[in-house]
């Protein structure tokens, strides 16, 4: 029986550039020192031959967002939007979705649109703030207030 999750894992080309970003844009502090793996295992585990990838951890509690870097072997650069079968999103709840996106677009980062807020009564999500905007790597992030919250 699944228990819950632990981790997502998204694969980069920047390793140092993506975890820059969530510290010092998002301003994520558990941070875990890069790793690597290489040899048997690496190759079993990830059904590859010759595997040298570096590993980084953002946690943000209760989930870790796991970076992977492949040194080798190299794989295809997948570019991809939000519509793309396959292509992930990471969403992350806030206090204060005008707040957050008034400070994050003041620190550069490029939204998809402004704020959006779910009217729709016919709609689960109804009451929730949204909002897309552009992470490193192209990679599409969320932002999410929940109805009550702020």
């Amino acid at each position: 029986m699944i228990k819950y999750i632990n981790h997502f894992s998204i694969t980069v080309k920047d390793l140092e550039g993506v975890l820059s970003f969530f510290r010092d844009v998002l301003e994520q502090e558990k941070i875990w020192p890069i790793y690597e793996y290489t040899g048997e295992f690496a190759d079993t585990v990830t059904g590859l031959t010759n595997v040298h990838m570096r590993v980084g951890k953002v946690e943000i509690k209760p989930v870790v967002l796991e970076f992977i870097q492949y040194l080798s072997p190299p794989g295809r650069e997948l570019k991809g939007n939000t519509n793309d079968v396959g292509c992930p999103h990471i969403g992350f709840i806030v206090d204060n979705l005008e707040e957050m996106y008034r400070k994050l677009h003041g620190r550069g980062v490029k939204f998809k649109s402004p704020p959006q807020w779910i009217t729709d009564k016919s709609n689960p999500m109804r009451g929730c703030g949204t909002v897309y905007f552009w992470g490193p790597e192209e990679m599409t992030l969320e932002l999410i207030q929940l109805p009550g919250e702020q």
